[in-house]
């Protein structure tokens, strides 16, 4: 009996070590699990992105022949920096046109709004003042001495028509006698008829004195009369308003083609709107450049950033203004400095960096890193990584 107890002791003594080998595997794993899980809470936030750009695409609204290239690419430029001259063609000599007629028109207005001049007014009244003596002439009809002067003309031409019909009835006896020759005969009756046909004249003019003006002829020197007054009040009184206002039309519609033209002038120098570098440029001398068409492409100095988007949950852990460091697989072991610009302010369930359907289903917020250090080494397009403590 004895015997049998002291050989089954060494058997339970072996085996006891094996029974402890799960009780020590489930003390590590405990352990290891609680590592983790100080290591999972200390561990920081990581989100990946990509590498952005904005660009600024130049040219010229009018377009042209490339008469100097300023720049190349790669080269930075500063803000108003000339980069592109095109040639002007005609739009010199358009702008000579323009301005003679803005000229033109100017004149014109300061004409209308200064009225007439004193010297203007005083020839508009003096042609008034004859016109009105004129239709009083007329109205009063000739004077006694210019009848009585007509009526001594008519008495003269009597007389001559006497005379020369007394020397036509002489000449005629010689040429009955043959004393004088045909001719004269024709000589002696015609001096008799242009004698007679002077007093006709005469007693018609006598008569057209006597009795005065037509009504015709009055009504006419009245109507010349008041048309020479109305002319004076007319340009006695100034332009009119209207007149004025159409003037002044003309004169900004040539100013603003003055001023169209000079915008197309400075158009043809195509300047940085704001510093940056020159990311593409394929224009030489000579090329001919389209209106509206880009010229060059500028990438903004400020303007490179990292799109990332951030879970719900982990919101809290970023603000507007706070740094963070941004890392890239271009530059191992090197981050960069960056600095929370913007985040979104509505959710959104299906940014373009997330591929699993997991990822996916969670809400994010599309959040913009801008890159304040090494703007000269990172590209657009670079995957970019953002390391934030929790």
């Amino acid at each position: 009996m004895r015997a049998n107890m002291s050989d089954e002791s060494p058997a339970k003594s072996k085996r006891s070590p094996r029974r402890l080998v799960p009780l020590a595997l489930l003390a590590l794993g405990l352990a290891g699990y609680g590592g983790y899980r100080m290591y999972s809470a200390r561990k920081p936030y990581e989100w990946s992105g990509t590498v952005e750009a904005r660009f600024v695409a130049i040219g010229s609204r009018v377009g042209g022949r490339v008469k100097e290239v300023k720049v190349k690419e790669g080269d930075p430029v500063t803000a108003g920096q000339l980069l592109i001259v095109l040639e002007p063609g005609d739009l010199e000599a358009q702008r000579l046109m323009a301005a003679g007629q803005a000229a033109q028109a100017e004149a014109q207005l300061d004409k209308l709004k200064a009225g007439a001049r004193p010297e203007e007014i005083e020839q508009a009244q003096a042609r008034a003042q004859t016109a009105t003596a004129a239709y009083q002439e007329t109205k009063t009809g000739p004077r006694r001495e210019a009848i009585a002067a007509a009526r001594a003309r008519l008495d003269a031409a009597d007389v001559q028509v006497e005379k020369t019909a007394t020397d036509a009835a002489r000449v005629r006896k010689l040429f009955d006698t043959q004393a004088v020759s045909q001719a004269d005969l024709e000589s002696a009756e015609a001096a008799r008829k242009s004698a007679a046909a002077q007093r006709d004249a005469q007693k018609q003019q006598v008569a057209e004195l006597e009795n005065g003006a037509r009504q015709e002829d009055l009504a006419q020197a009245l109507s010349r009369a008041r048309e020479a007054q109305a002319s004076v009040r007319l340009i006695s009184s100034g332009s009119r308003v209207e007149d004025i206002k159409a003037a002044q039309g003309l004169v900004e519609a040539a100013r603003g083609r003055l001023e169209q033209i000079d915008v197309a002038l400075r158009e043809l120098a195509i300047k940085a709107p704001v510093a940056g570098r020159v990311e593409a440029l394929e224009l030489r001398p000579g090329n001919i450049l389209a209106p509206n068409a880009t010229a060059m492409t500028l990438l903004e100095d400020d303007q490179l950033y990292v799109r990332i988007y951030v879970p719900e949950t982990h919101l809290g852990a970023i603000k507007v203004g706070a740094p963070v460091p941004i890392s890239v697989d271009s530059f191992p072991g090197r981050s960069f400095e960056g600095r929370v610009e913007h985040i979104n302010a509505a959710g959104e369930f299906s940014p373009r960096n997330l591929q699993t359907a997991d990822e996916r289903a969670d809400q994010v917020f599309a959040t913009r890193i801008g890159i304040v250090s090494g703007r000269g080494e990172l590209r657009a397009g670079m995957a970019a990584f953002i390391v934030v403590p929790k």
